[in-house]
């Protein structure tokens, strides 16, 4: 089985169906809890279940003014908007990660000498759906 490395520059996030601009990394965490059933009957072995699942999006930008996605997302923290954000990561063999998630966190960062970034974090409130579109 032949592996290949696979680079970062072709990956995209979407928000709204719009691209975030200026992104330089994203992290997707997907989680499974589990949940201890282990019992004196266990034969003395730890015994598991499935239990809940999440996921988030973490994002480091370019903070650029006018940046359609980046405002949007903005907008969901600074005016207390409750409602959901649609965000679709897509991968450069075409899979997609998408969902709905509340913005977390925005922070925006200032080093001198140095550009403005923008960090945005998004956790899922519904399941991650994932597709294979190669």
């Amino acid at each position: 089985m032949t592996t290949h490395a696979v680079s970062g520059l072709t990956v995209t996030l979407s928000v709204e169906s719009t691209p975030l601009g200026g992104t330089r990394a994203y992290t997707l965490t997907i989680n499974q809890e589990v949940i201890d059933t282990t019992s004196d009957d266990s034969d003395r072995w730890e015994e598991l279940v499935v239990g809940r699942r999440s996921w988030a999006i973490d994002t480091e930008s370019l903070y650029i003014y006018d940046d359609t996605a980046a405002i949007y997302l903005e907008e969901h923290v600074t005016e207390a908007n409750p409602a959901a954000v649609s965000v679709i990561l897509t991968m450069p063999d075409g899979r997609t990660y998408s969902g709905d998630g509340l913005v977390t966190s925005i922070v925006i960062s200032r080093g001198y000498e140095k550009a403005i970034t923008a960090s945005v974090s998004i956790r899922g409130t519904n399941a991650l759906t994932t597709s294979t579109s190669m």
